[in-house]
């Protein structure tokens, strides 16, 4: 028996299902990682924190080239990502080459991308995908080095120094309004094609420091920064609900310009597909527009919690199969995803024996997450669902109003 978690792991088409749903955020994740990478290069008499960092920022202006490793932790909702990525980047040109993995709810997603210059490819689920690069937030390396490096400039004062091992450790701890600046920053770099999300916008605009622990590690020879960790408690305030969103990881940097020229493989460029499913923009279809691709009418469901409403729609050719997703909030949201026999059959999943609109379906439960099964004019018909509202009989009420 197969449990719901395989088929996101184990099959494409689930990136329809739950993946639709983390992808927003874990954009920012990705972001947030590339920016720190970004931002991780800096360039010896004892010298005080404040020309520690200015040599620092001037060594920044040096970069060509290094290798990054970084491991990250995110719990969000109560819903927990571990990212891990290592890679190369280089400058003049700016080019990129990381693989990075991330984990989320028994669900794993390997990702391999490569960007140089205006081109840009992601591997995912055994396909090559042709992306945009500002999508991606990949544009301007150079100047989003300094910049970073120049943020962390304005709180001098508020380090304390170290030295260990041939190297200068510089430790920062707060909750000051005023380290925004280093965290909203990282988000931002993300967004591409998603800033004119409301969510996204809600979220910039509520996001506050409970606790911000940053320590950098900068080399005393050369002044290039070579490590950091941090680990950080954010707040999200939407009307009356807070969010507390908590990250911790490190990384390191190596090969400081010794990196080799990175170049796109001949089998990548040619194999790669355009993103017409859109998962890395704001690209989501109408319900009208998926009934006019598919071959069977599309059910939707008659009855949703107060607030719930549509919000957008994705559809699979190679599968036929479609996602429709009803948010009331970030903390409550319904999704119906819609599958051919061909993908999957009722006998290979996993959970509790419930009657659906007269069928036999399956209940499934695990950390939040809410999904009934069922099949009906010989689709196979998931909801799935996270909110304070939700439960096992409103589930139930909900799937038999699909329709």
């Amino acid at each position: 028996m197969y449990r719901h978690s395989d088929y996101v792991e184990n099959k494409s088409p689930m990136k329809e299902g739950k993946y639709n749903y983390m992808k927003k955020f874990s954009l920012v994740l990705i972001g947030l990682l590339i920016t720190v990478t970004l931002a991780a290069c800096g360039t010896g008499g004892k010298l005080d924190k404040s020309q520690v960092l200015s040599k620092s920022i001037e060594a920044s202006k040096s970069i060509e080239s290094y290798s990054v490793e970084m491991n990250m932790d995110v719990d969000m909702m109560d819903m927990k990502q571990k990212i891990s990525a290592t890679g190369d980047l280089t400058h003049n040109p700016d080019t990129m080459h990381l693989n990075m993995s991330m984990g989320m709810e028994g669900m794993t997603l390997d990702m391999e991308t490569y960007v140089n210059g205006e081109e840009a490819y992601m591997s995912m689920f055994g396909e090559w995908i042709k992306m945009n690069p500002e999508e991606m937030g990949l544009s301007d390396f150079d100047q989003l080095s300094q910049e970073e490096m120049e943020k962390l400039a304005q709180f001098e004062d508020k380090f304390e120094m170290t030295e260990e091992d041939g190297e200068y450790v510089l430790s920062l701890s707060g909750n000051d309004e005023a380290y925004n600046v280093l965290i909203e920053e990282y988000v931002l770099s993300s967004l591409g094609d998603f800033s004119g999300d409301p969510y996204m916008e809600e979220m910039l605009e509520s996001i506050s420091i409970q606790k911000l622990d940053l320590v950098i590690h900068i080399d005393k020879k050369t002044f290039f920064q070579t490590a950091q960790s941090f680990d950080i408690e954010l707040e999200m305030v939407e009307e009356e609900l807070t969010t507390p969103i908590k990250i911790k990881g490190e990384f390191t940097t190596s090969n400081l310009n010794k990196v080799e020229p990175i170049e796109i493989p001949t089998e990548v460029k040619e194999n790669a597909v355009e993103d017409e499913m859109g998962l890395f923009s704001d690209s989501s279809m109408t319900v009208e527009d998926i009934q006019a691709l598919v071959s069977y009418d599309v059910p939707e469901p008659a009855q949703l919690p107060e607030g719930f409403v549509f919000t957008d729609g994705y559809y699979d050719e190679e599968f036929e199969s479609v996602t429709l997703n009803y948010d009331k909030d970030m903390d409550n949201w319904v999704m119906l995803s819609i599958y051919t026999p061909d993908f999957i059959s009722m006998e290979e999943l996993e959970g509790e024996a419930v009657t659906v609109q007269d069928s036999p379906g399956l209940y499934y439960e695990m950390d939040g997450y809410f999904s009934v099964t069922w099949e009906k004019d010989g689709l196979i018909i998931e909801l799935g669902g996270v909110g304070s509202e939700l439960t096992k009989e409103e589930m139930l009420t909900i799937a038999e109003s699909v329709q």
